[in-house]
């Protein structure tokens, strides 16, 4: 496991890793985070390290670098001969912790970003599709100059799973909270195991309605 390779990968990517958490896991990791700064013992670090590698397997894609960093690398954290690199990576991380954690407003503008930058649909082309762009059941982004887009999953696959895609919107409100739906979509769900965006067509409708009713009950 790189441990090594994933902690320096958390001190490059802060920002946008720390942007795909939900708010609890967001808290948790800079607890962690700040111990694993703050820890002067290569050893007791590593333990640390392995907290924060478990809480970010359940949250970031599989083709994330830091997930690729823990795959990729063959490194044993507390060998004698690797401890040299800690005090460093302890300072960058700390560095990061105090002048680049992003504020909440800037966590939700790093992830308004990250949506409106997946492959999206115009009204033309929605229409196009047959489908009515005003239809209140399905997620529409407005950029900050007030143009509107539809994420493209939605009407993947000729518009088959249009049906499931219109419930689970409307159980997690996306005409009230377009963006926060669009990230429930487009974002790891440990509940199903993946990206809901890319389980359409894998897994049977239910399981999403399911997701989307035990989220809902969760707030």
């Amino acid at each position: 496991m790189g441990l090594r390779q994933a902690m320096t990968v958390l001190t490059q990517q802060w920002e946008d890793i720390v942007s795909r958490l939900p708010d609890d896991e967001r808290a948790e990791l800079t607890g962690l985070a700040r111990e694993l700064a703050a820890q002067s013992d290569p050893e007791t670090a590593a333990e640390i390290a392995e907290e924060i590698a478990d809480l970010l397997r359940s949250h970031l894609p599989v083709d994330h670098p830091f997930r690729q960093a823990l795959r990729e690398g063959g490194d044993r954290w507390a060998s004698t001969a690797q401890t040299d690199f800690w005090p460093q990576l302890s300072e960058t991380l700390w560095a990061r912790l105090i002048d680049l954690q992003p504020t909440p407003e800037q966590i939700a503008a790093q992830i308004i970003e990250r949506l409106l930058a997946a492959p999206a649909l115009d009204a033309e082309q929605v229409r196009a599709q047959g489908i009515d762009p005003a239809d209140s059941d399905l997620i529409r982004l407005n950029r900050a100059d007030g143009t509107p887009q539809w994420p493209a999953f939605q009407f993947s696959d000729a518009g088959a799973h249009l049906d499931v895609i219109r419930e689970v919107n409307r159980i997690l409100d996306a005409a009230d909270d377009p963006f926060g739906v669009a990230d429930w979509w487009l974002g790891e769900n440990g509940w199903l195991g993946g990206v809901p965006a890319r389980l359409l067509g894998d897994i049977e409708a239910e399981e999403l309605i399911a997701a989307a009713r035990a989220d809902v009950a969760e707030v």
